[in-house]
């Protein structure tokens, strides 16, 4: 007789029994531990992505701090103004000054400047990695924010019937990409309204390719430097690495030398600064979720004639910007969080 007076074949029964209880509660923890970890993996892979992804936004607002810090230090507001304007030699460093707008409606650190030079504005952008047309919307904006600012500081009112003084203007955009381009100016008439007369325009120069000058080239060679040693160290977590580096490669090479070499510890700092998530602003954000929702409802099988239409009811988009959401093909190097 076994264990409570049982037979002892019906004891090994409730033994194996309960065994196999054990078994099966083991065997779905396991499962569940598995389901967890894959789980787990999914969304570190999707992060990697993203953080892939949203890597060139955050480089370029690091970028951004340099361009900014360096053309509001008055020497080298006086080095680009004689390089831009150089039949202009009686200007003096007293007559230039910084004019910075505000984004209050976008909240986003947009690498943009004014310079006023007497009463001249000079409207100054660097594009980003990638050449986008929408640059030239950027700069007209700028200048007309920067007008809003400086009719209201002269008292001119805009609602009266008397006209106001607008400041003469000249816009230019530093391009440091490797894209090619193929043009020296850009207009937004013909961008946008397809050249149409009676159409708004803006025009701005673009400065690209094998500039060769002063303070500009310098620049543009700063940021090909940056470029590469964020491609060399892109697999270290660690900025101050990369930052450093860039700063090395940059003296060496003979870009910017005295401004990174006098101004080293502050151009680390700010560098540092905008190395941040928290920099990446929501509209891009937006872009990315949108473009996923068009991937997956390609993936279901749905036409684009109804993705376009749902993006129209959904996010109350415009037919044609819907459509340029639906033809848009990122480049080779794009990394998606799908």
């Amino acid at each position: 007789m076994g264990e409570l007076g049982l037979p002892v074949g019906d004891v090994l029964e409730r033994r194996r029994l309960r065994m196999d209880a054990l078994q099966q509660k083991l065997l779905k923890e396991i499962e569940e531990k598995d389901r967890i970890i894959a789980e787990l993996t999914e969304k570190v892979k999707e992060n990697s992505a993203y953080r892939n992804q949203i890597e060139g936004r955050i480089n370029r607002t690091a970028k951004d701090a340099v361009f900014l810090d360096l053309f509001s230090n008055p020497e080298y507001q006086m080095a680009l103004y004689q390089e831009l304007f150089p039949e202009d030699t009686e200007i003096q460093p007293s007559e230039l000054r910084l004019f910075r707008v505000d984004r209050v409606l976008t909240n986003h650190p947009y690498n943009d400047l004014g310079l006023l030079a007497r009463e001249k504005l000079i409207v100054l952008a660097e594009a980003e990695s990638e050449w986008s047309e929408n640059i030239i919307y950027r700069l007209a904006a700028y200048y007309f924010d920067t007008m809003w600012i400086f009719a209201d500081r002269k008292s001119m009112n805009v609602h009266h019937k008397m006209k106001i003084d607008l400041l003469d203007v000249e816009a230019y955009v530093i391009y440091p990409g490797k894209d090619k381009i193929d043009q020296d100016m850009i207009s937004l008439r013909e961008v946008f309204f397809e050249g149409v007369d009676g159409k708004p325009d803006f025009t701005a120069k673009i400065i690209h390719g094998d500039y060769k000058g002063g303070i500009i080239a310098e620049y543009m060679g700063y940021c090909r430097v940056y470029d590469e040693q964020r491609a060399a160290l892109k697999d270290d977590p660690s900025p101050e690495k990369w930052i450093a580096a860039t700063i090395d490669e940059c003296i060496k090479r003979g870009f910017l030398v005295q401004y990174l070499t006098e101004h080293r510890t502050e151009v680390e700092k700010v560098m540092l600064e905008m190395y941040s998530p928290k920099y990446v602003d929501d509209a891009e954000r937006k872009t990315e979720t949108i473009m996923k929702e068009i991937g997956f409802a390609r993936r279901c099988g749905v036409p684009d004639e109804q993705i376009k239409q749902e993006l129209i009811r959904e996010h109350n988009m415009t037919p044609t910007y819907a459509q340029r959401c639906l033809d848009y093909k990122p480049s080779a190097n794009t990394v998606m969080a799908l």
